[in-house]
């Protein structure tokens, strides 16, 4: 089956033989997907919504049933964590990712490892993961259609402290040079740089100022690596 560059990446880091929780699973393409390629043989594909599990359940033939199972929760909530397990949380903001990981962080730190796709905000979610002990071991951008898409791999254990530069870019920023992740940081600059303007100019929202003072701090560590 195809889909899409985004998901095609994600199913590609789970291990053959893995089980495989699919939290937030929406119409089930990447357990379809784990399943009709034969990585997993044991899949739980979750989500908050009965009816967006209805659109995968429809698409469980005879031949699927024996893999894939669903459940209507929350995260992990309701979930026993069980050997060999491994869990993919894509396709929602860094702060939802962040709060599913905190509300069962014990559970998680059971699992083999978790794959995430954060469509916004990951500089916090590598800042969160740095500080709960968690180790990263993939971390890499790509580009699918017009959208960018940070996906990290991490699991339980202390990682090296990640400068600000790695929060805001991926931690192997500076080992693995990719050409798409320094065409995004200079089109970030200068977006930031015209919302330093205007806030300056019409505004008073020092809080928004901050962030994007430490959004530009962080490409200047970037660049000044490169040169």
């Amino acid at each position: 089956m195809k889909i899409t560059k985004r998901l095609e990446k994600i199913a590609n880091l789970v291990e053959e033989g893995k089980r495989v929780i699919d939290i937030g699973t929406d119409h089930g393409l990447v357990p379809l997907y784990l399943a009709k390629n034969n990585i997993s043989k044991d899949i739980l594909a979750t989500d908050i919504s009965a009816k967006s599990l209805k659109k995968l359940e429809d698409k469980i033939d005879k031949n699927l049933e024996n893999i894939i199972r669903t459940k209507v929760c929350n995260g992990l909530n309701g979930i026993d964590i069980k050997e060999n397990q491994i869990a993919v949380i894509a396709g929602m903001g860094a702060i939802t990712i962040i709060e599913i990981l905190t509300q069962n962080i014990e559970k998680v730190r059971k699992l083999d490892y978790v794959i995430c796709e954060g469509n916004i905000g990951n500089e916090k979610l590598r800042k969160f993961l740095n500080e709960n002990d968690f180790y990263i071991d993939k971390d890499f951008l790509i580009k699918d259609g017009r959208k960018h898409y940070d996906i990290i791999r991490f699991r339980n254990g202390k990682d090296r402290k990640l400068s600000l530069g790695e929060i805001y870019f991926g931690k192997f920023i500076y080992h693995e040079k990719n050409p798409l992740v320094m065409k995004r940081i200079d089109q970030i600059y200068k977006k930031n740089i015209r919302f330093k303007e205007n806030i300056e100019k019409f505004s008073k929202d020092k809080e928004g100022l901050d962030l994007i003072n430490e959004r530009l701090e962080a490409i200047r560590e970037v660049r000044n690596h490169e040169n």
